[in-house]
C-alpha cells in the first residue's frame, strides 16, 4: 500500500463529494496530486490546453447539473487555465479549480514559477484559498464545494502548494465529516406572503411571461417547471443554462428568451408581468429598462441570491429563496387561483415565432456557397431530442442558435456571456463523456476553430467521436460586419482559405469538405460512421445574422 500523503487527502475529500473524474493538464507542482488520483481511483482526463480542461469542467457541469474539478499546474499552466475562468464565472457553473504551487516557505522569494494565484483568481470566483497546513486540507475543500454550491452556484479556486501534497498522514486525519454534516443541503423557501403576492401579480396579467435561466438550472427541474406554467397556463422562454428545461416544441414554450435571436421575445417589451426565475437584468436584457421591458411591467424576480433582486431597476417584488422551492411554492398557490384566457397573447408570439421561422427558411436556397441556414436546415433531420447541441461563436453560428431548438436540459449549449471563441471544441468533448450514446454536432466558425484545434488529439486518446459543422468563409464574420457598418470598412478580419478537414485528418480524425447542400447529408453520415471526433468544413456565405442585425440596430439606435 502506497503512503497516505497531502495528496490522497485531497483526493479522498474530491471523491466525498461525488468527484470521479477530473480535468487536467499534468504538470510539475500537482504531480503528487496526479499520482495520488490514480491510487484513489479517479479518472483523469487530460487535454492539450489547461484552459480547455477549465472548458470541459464548466461543460460537465452544464450538461450534468453536477459540480467539476479542473486542476492545473501553478504558474504557466495556472495562467492558461485563468483564461477559461472567466466565462465560468459569468457563466455560473460550479468548478473547483485546483492548482498546485511551489513550497510554502519558499512563497515570497521568487519561487518556482510563482505567482499570486489567490488575488488573481479572487475576483473571478466565488472564493479563493490557500492549503497552508495538512491540517487545513478536509476543512478547506469542504468551504470550497459550500461556497460554489450555495446560493447561485460559481466557481472557486484552491491552491495546494507541494510540501502540502507531499506530506504524510495518518489514516486519523481522513476526512471525518460527510458534506451533510458540512454544507446546506436543502431547499430554503420563499416567504409565503411574497409567494401569495406573486400569484396575485400574474394571474391578473393579460400578457405575462416566465424566463428560467442559469441558477434555475441548477435548483430545480423540468418537471417543477413545467407543473408551474401547466398549472397557470403562462407563456415560458428559457436562457443560458436553463434552455431545454421547458422543451421548445412544448405548446407553452416559446423558445429562446432573447429578442436579438427570437421574434416571440421581442415582445416581452409588452408584457404587463415579467417572472424571473435565476435571471439577472444583464445587458441582454439591457438592464431590465424600457423599451425592453414595459415601464408599467410588473417584475417579480425569483432568486437565492439577495444581491441580484432588484439590480438594475427596481422591480414590483424580488422573492428570495431556492427557486426549485419557490416554484413549487407558486405552483401550489396557483392552483387555487383563477387563471385569465391567454389565447389571443399566446397567438401572438406563436405568430411572431412561426413568422421568423419561414423568414429563415427562405433563405435555404440552393446555392455555392452555402447560405448557413441551409446548413442548419440539412443538418436538423440528424437531430433527436437526445441529441447535443453544442454552439461557438461567430457570425455563422448565430443562424443555428436561432433555428435550432432545444428539447431536453443540458443538452443546448452555448459559449457564456463571454463568448470564449472556442470553448465549443472541449464543450464537445465533455458532452460526449456525460452521454456517450447521444449524438453530439459542435457548430463554429473557421476563427474559433484556432484556439483549440488540438483537442482532437484530446478526442482521439479518450475515445470522445463527435461531429463538427464548421462554417468556412475566410474571414472574423461577425466583427467583419460590425466593422463595415460602424466605419464602412474592414481591418484585421480576413483569414487565409484553408481546407480545415485535411488539418483534423493529419492529427488522426475524420474530415470532409463540402460544398453544395446535396453533399451535406452524406458527409454527416458519413462522419457519424466513422466512429471518429469529426470535422465537416462547408463553404459558407458570410452572411450576417439575426444576432449581428440586433446588435448593429442597438448600437446605431443608442448612438442617435
Amino acid at each position: 500500500m502506497p503512503k497516505l500523503t497531502g495528496a490522497h487527502l485531497v483526493m479522498r475529500c474530491l471523491r466525498q463529494e461525488g468527484i470521479r473524474r477530473i480535468f487536467t493538464i499534468v504538470g510539475d507542482t500537482i504531480l503528487p496530486l496526479c499520482d495520488a488520483a490514480v491510487d484513489e481511483g479517479m479518472e483523469l482526463v487530460d487535454t492539450r490546453h489547461e484552459a480547455a480542461a477549465m472548458g470541459m469542467a464548466d461543460a460537465w457541469c452544464r450538461i450534468t447539473g453536477e459540480h467539476a474539478v479542473a486542476m492545473v499546474t501553478g504558474g504557466p499552466g495556472f495562467s492558461n487555465a485563468i483564461s477559461g475562468l472567466p466565462n465560468i464565472y459569468t457563466s455560473e457553473s460550479p468548478v473547483i479549480f485546483i492548482a498546485g504551487c511551489s513550497e510554502l516557505p519558499e512563497h515570497g522569494m521568487y519561487s518556482f514559477q510563482e505567482v499570486d494565484q489567490i488575488g488573481i483568481t479572487r475576483p473571478m470566483t466565488k472564493g479563493s484559498w490557500m492549503i497552508h497546513h495538512k491540517s487545513r486540507i478536509a476543512d478547506l475543500i469542504a468551504s470550497a464545494f459550500r461556497t460554489a454550491l450555495s446560493g447561485r452556484p460559481g466557481p472557486v479556486h484552491l491552491s495546494v502548494p507541494m510540501d502540502i501534497q507531499e506530506q504524510v498522514i495518518s489514516e486519523e486525519e481522513l476526512p471525518e465529516y460527510s458534506p451533510a454534516e458540512y454544507r446546506h443541503q436543502g431547499r430554503n423557501p420563499a416567504d409565503p406572503g411574497l409567494v401569495e403576492e406573486a400569484v396575485d401579480v400574474l394571474s391578473r396579467a393579460e400578457r405575462p411571461v416566465v424566463v428560467a435561466a442559469n441558477a434555475a438550472r441548477y435548483q430545480t427541474n423540468t418537471a417543477e417547471l413545467q407543473r408551474l406554467v401547466e398549472t397557470t397556463g403562462l407563456p415560458v422562454f428559457t436562457v443560458e443554462q436553463a434552455r431545454g428545461m421547458v422543451a421548445d416544441s412544448h405548446p407553452l414554450c416559446f423558445g429562446y428568451a432573447d429578442a436579438a435571436l427570437n421574434h416571440a421575445a421581442r415582445h416581452f417589451r409588452e408584457a404587463d408581468a415579467v417572472l424571473l426565475l435565476g435571471k439577472r437584468l444583464d445587458h441582454r436584457y439591457r438592464y431590465g429598462m424600457p423599451p425592453y421591458f414595459h415601464p408599467e411591467a410588473k417584475i417579480v424576480q425569483v432568486d437565492p441570491d439577495p444581491h441580484e433582486l432588484g439590480r438594475n431597476r427596481g422591480v414590483a417584488m424580488g422573492v428570495l429563496g431556492h427557486i426549485g422551492a419557490a416554484v413549487g411554492q407558486l405552483t401550489e398557490v396557483a392552483k387555487r387561483k383563477r387563471w385569465r384566457n391567454l389565447s389571443a397573447w399566446m397567438d401572438k408570439l406563436a405568430a411572431s415565432r412561426d413568422a421568423q421561422l419561414r423568414a429563415m427558411e427562405a433563405l435555404a436556397l440552393e446555392e455555392s456557397p452555402m447560405h448557413p441556414i441551409r446548413v442548419f436546415q440539412e443538418l436538423k433531420p440528424f437531430i433527436d431530442d437526445d441529441t447535443v447541441l453544442v454552439f461557438d461563436g461567430g457570425d455563422f453560428v448565430q443562424w443555428g442558435r436561432s433555428y435550432l431548438s432545444a428539447q431536453k436540459t443540458g443538452r443546448w449549449l452555448r459559449l457564456g456571456p463571454l463568448s470564449h471563441l472556442g470553448f465549443g471544441l472541449p464543450y464537445a468533448l465533455a458532452a460526449r463523456l456525460a452521454h456517450p450514446n447521444a449524438k453530439v454536432f459542435l457548430a463554429m466558425g473557421d476563427g474559433s476553430l484556432g484556439f483549440y484545434a488540438m483537442e482532437f488529439d484530446t478526442a482521439l486518446r479518450h475515445n470522445l467521436p463527435f461531429v463538427t459543422i464548421l462554417g468556412n468563409d475566410a474571414t472574423w464574420s461577425i466583427d467583419k460586419n460590425f466593422q463595415l457598418a460602424y466605419f464602412g470598412r474592414a481591418v484585421a478580419t480576413d483569414l487565409r482559405p484553408m481546407r480545415y478537414d485535411r488539418m483534423v485528418e493529419a492529427i488522426g480524425a475524420h474530415g470532409s469538405h463540402v460544398e453544395t447542400a446535396s453533399e451535406f447529408g452524406p458527409a454527416v453520415q458519413r462522419a457519424q460512421d466513422s466512429g471518429k471526433p469529426s470535422l465537416i468544413d462547408i463553404s459558407i456565405d458570410p452572411a450576417q445574422s439575426p444576432l449581428a442585425d440586433a446588435m448593429i440596430a442597438r448600437r446605431q439606435s443608442s448612438r442617435q
